[in-house]
């Protein structure tokens, strides 16, 4: 009997609660993850059963009034609009971010942290660099040889410095060895997975990123096939070890996600071409589509 949509999600859901559990089944836990390059910090410890929540209400205020939905599914931020009253918002709640006594979350909590943390950053480093074509064109120092967007330490989260990949690679996938992360962080471009109109919360977190694997898996710049063959976003030839290790472990989450339309094109596949669009995601002007 061939898996319903509903029933991958459940199956999905299964996967992250059978990690969150085993983190949360003791008063205290922690300790660093055991994961090459895994960036140790005061984020290895956590408090099982905490009600601690942190207050993401000024990005959910930014997103609500930033976020734009094209009629392609598409989700544009209009970036060129941010009030400057709302860029400093933007600035304050980082800055409590980065003070936040993350360890004393569960590690639900800690999830929504982390993926809230990271799209506000790009947000900002977008807005501290607007009119560029690409989040890729920003450079840090002179020449080829400087610092791209993703490795540079754009926060300190309790004293420690923290760059965007440091977030993906070396918190959130050590600590919850989820392939649907990648879904939740949105890279400000038209190719990445949407950035969210709501933030992530410990309470709908997992109900957040199945939504956001859905979307982004039937979407035609996650998986299409074309006259060419299969066409998979470059996501998932970058990030190919959180996906299984190999392209058939690839397919075989892509199965998990995708509808009837997406399925037949999975079957049978032995290669893809890779595809991303790295243009802003910028909205700017168009507030007609909210």
């Amino acid at each position: 009997m061939p898996v319903t949509a509903v029933g991958r999600r459940g199956f999905a859901r299964l996967a992250i609660g059978a990690v969150l559990a085993t983190m949360t089944g003791c008063a205290r836990g922690g300790g660093s993850p055991d994961t090459p390059g895994h960036l140790a910090g005061p984020w290895d410890q956590f408090v099982a059963g905490s009600k601690r929540q942190v207050d993401h209400s000024p990005l959910a205020l930014l997103l609500e009034r930033y976020v734009l939905k094209r009629s392609d599914g598409v989700h544009l931020f209009a970036y060129g609009d941010v009030t400057e009253a709302d860029r400093a918002d933007l600035d304050r709640y980082i800055l409590s971010m980065a003070s936040f006594a993350v360890d004393s979350l569960d590690r639900r909590e800690q999830y929504a942290f982390w993926l809230n943390l990271y799209n506000a950053l790009v947000l900002r480093l977008v807005l501290s660099r607007y009119l560029i074509l690409s989040i890729k064109d920003i450079r840090f120092g002179l020449g080829p040889l400087g610092e791209g967007p993703f490795e540079r330490e754009l926060v300190k989260v309790l004293g420690r410095p923290v760059s965007l990949s440091d977030i993906r690679e070396r918190i959130l996938w050590p600590i919850f060895k989820d392939p649907r992360l990648h879904y939740g962080l949105c890279d400000a471009a038209i190719g990445s997975p949407n950035l969210q109109p709501r933030v992530f919360t410990g309470e709908r977190v997992d109900r957040m990123l199945d939504g956001a694997a859905l979307d982004f898996v039937n979407h035609p710049r996650g998986a299409r096939r074309d006259e060419g063959g299969l066409v998979l976003s470059e996501l998932y030839r970058r990030h190919t070890a959180a996906f299984g290790g190999g392209f058939a472990e690839v397919l075989a989450h892509l199965r998990l996600y995708a509808d009837g339309a997406l399925l037949p094109a999975l079957r049978g596949a032995r290669s893809a071409r890779y595809a991303f669009d790295w243009s802003l995601n910028d909205g700017t002007g168009l507030g007609n589509l909210r």
